[in-house]
């Protein structure tokens, strides 16, 4: 008991004294015996409404850095605007004819339509499997012995075939397969048109490269292809990939006979250099090198999904479709797996909030820092459909209309300094409290009550000596009035 009324002593005896001394407002009032109780009874109360209003303040700031530390500014100097011509990526999805032989081949000449529709959902695997799973108790289901993505390569057509004539801004043709490299993506094995392919052309010296940088000096490109097959065409940024997921109005389908015209509108969004000193969390969205999927080199939204796709199927099937990029052959889901993909694909398919209590799947992803996104208006031309109808082609032209006229630049608008210069400015609003508070705190409660508690500890013991009960005495409480 004599310990706890000395450690008692010990604590309000420092706590008188920094409130008989301190710089913050009003808490000396609050320790001064010599005035009347309902005195010091207000400026308790007055105290406690001024820190009430400072941890508001505080809240209200630190909620407003933490969450809201970006803004969008526009810059109307349209004569510093550049763009990249966007990727391309151009993937099958029919071959009936191969598809027929395909399946002469594995189930004979007397197989059903039923065997190449089955063929036909390996070969261009969407996440579903109805013949598959309608064909489960046939056995000639193990003729396909469970190498699916062999079994895509061999129908899908290979670059040469795919590919008919390819040309840049209408007069120069070129090597369609040598700029068309074949990628992975979980639509399948596609081809890109891309950027980065051109540097690899022109680092080996080939003056064979495009040039698909835009600027005030070249702000029009034009890229056409035509296609001996059903394929689609898919419209990316740099980083982006083509997914399950991939918005309509970024995808254009090819039509035998006709040329299918798509005009680009570029944005423009650039980052201030501050922005990447920010945390993931207060910028909300991740610069490509910031990276931490397994199936992607690059973090962007969409090969976030994707990512985030594979774990899900990993943990309901134990397995991942046979087309997820960088995936292990091991992990390619067999006959067992693919069914189970198809149970599960109202959950793997639809993304959904994470607050949506509906089927579909829910993914943590963040948008990219680095993505610039653009404007397709798609209509059908008649130009060189003469052409296009003697070989039953499909043509896709992709024209840049003009450079972004605006330039949208994310800033910060709330770094460390501003979280200072508010948190500071509301404590000195309210309670009087400044950098040397925080010193004079430390001072009091560390240095000086070591001291303290060395000179006054025979007092104190004497003074609970003659207090039979062991109570603290009132002089030392600054709230006992």
């Amino acid at each position: 008991m004599r310990k706890i009324a000395h450690f008692t002593i010990k604590i309000f005896g420092i706590l008188g004294d920094f409130f008989g001394h301190t710089s913050l407002h009003g808490l000396k009032f609050i320790a001064e015996r010599d005035r009347h109780w309902s005195e010091r009874l207000l400026w308790t109360a007055l105290c406690t409404i001024s820190w009430i209003g400072f941890g508001i303040l505080f809240k209200i700031s630190h909620t407003a850095f933490q969450e809201d530390a970006t803004r969008y500014e526009v810059d109307t100097n349209y004569l510093q605007a550049q763009a990249i011509f966007p990727f391309v990526t151009v993937c099958e999805y029919d071959n009936p004819a191969l598809l027929l032989k395909k399946a002469e081949e594995i189930f004979g000449e007397e197989h059903g339509q039923d065997y190449v529709e089955l063929l036909r959902e390996l070969t261009y695997f969407r996440g579903t499997a109805p013949q598959m799973k309608a064909n489960g108790n046939n056995n000639d289901i193990m003729l396909l012995k469970g190498n699916f993505s062999g079994l895509a390569k061999e129908v899908r057509m290979e670059c040469d075939e795919l590919f008919s004539d390819c040309f840049w801004n209408d007069d120069d043709d070129f090597d369609c397969c040598k700029h068309f490299l074949p990628t992975e993506t979980e639509l399948g094995p596609c081809f890109t048109f891309s950027i980065e392919n051109e540097k690899l052309i022109k680092d080996r010296g080939d003056p064979d490269w495009v040039d698909v940088t835009l600027n005030e000096r070249k702000q029009m490109a034009d890229l056409m292809f035509d296609m001996t097959g059903a394929a689609k065409v898919y419209l990316h940024s740099q980083y982006d990939v083509p997914y399950l997921n991939t918005a309509p109005s970024h995808i254009i389908q090819g039509v035998p006979r006709y040329v299918k015209m798509a005009l680009i509108t570029f944005f423009d969004l650039r980052n201030a250099p501050e922005v990447r000193q920010l945390s993931v969390n207060r910028r909300k969205c991740r610069f490509p090198d910031e990276n931490d999927l397994k199936s992607a080199d690059f973090y962007s939204y969409s090969a976030c999904i994707l990512d985030c796709r594979r774990k899900a199927q990993m943990y309901l099937c134990n397995c991942t479709s046979h087309f997820t990029p960088k995936s292990k052959p091991e992990e390619h889901c067999d006959y067992n797996g693919i069914i189970c993909l198809h149970n599960h694909s109202r959950n793997l398919l639809k993304l959904k909030t994470q607050w949506s209590g509906s089927d579909g799947l829910a993914c943590d992803c963040l948008p990219s820092c680095e993505d610039n996104d653009f404007d397709i208006n798609i209509f059908e031309t008649e130009d060189m459909i003469e052409f296009l109808a003697r070989f039953n082609h499909s043509g896709v032209s992709l024209r840049s209309m003009s450079l972004p006229s605006e330039i949208y630049r994310r800033i910060v608008v709330r770094g460390v300094l501003d979280l200072v210069v508010s948190i500071g400015g509301a404590a000195g609003l309210f309670v009087g409290a400044s950098l040397l508070t925080v010193l004079e705190v430390t001072y009091y409660f560390v240095f000086r009550s070591k001291r303290q508690s060395r000179g006054n500890r025979t007092r104190h013991e004497d003074e609970v000596a003659q207090d039979g009960n062991g109570t603290v005495p009132q002089g030392l409480l600054p709230f006992v009035l």
